[in-house]
């Protein structure tokens, strides 16, 4: 048995190209959301690196544009 400790769980990172998919948009729609700032991104890797999304930033974006149904509309 080894005492190494454990690897640190990976966090999910989104592409544009994935998200856009997901979203059923443009990936141009996913790249303006970003710099208009309503859509966390980061840069991964060299040279400007490529952008990625956390999953918690897609959470955050989905949850601020999505509205509840108000019960009355549901209620027959």
């Amino acid at each position: 048995m080894s005492d190494a400790a454990p690897l640190p769980a990976r966090r999910k990172l989104y592409r544009v190209a994935e998200l856009a998919r997901l979203w059923d948009v443009d990936g141009s729609t996913v790249y303006r959301m970003i710099y208009a700032g309503r859509l966390h991104a980061e840069r991964h890797g060299t040279k400007g690196g490529a952008i990625r999304i956390p999953a918690t930033a897609v959470a955050e974006y989905e949850a601020s544009v999505v509205a509840p149904v108000p019960a009355e509309a549901i209620a027959s």
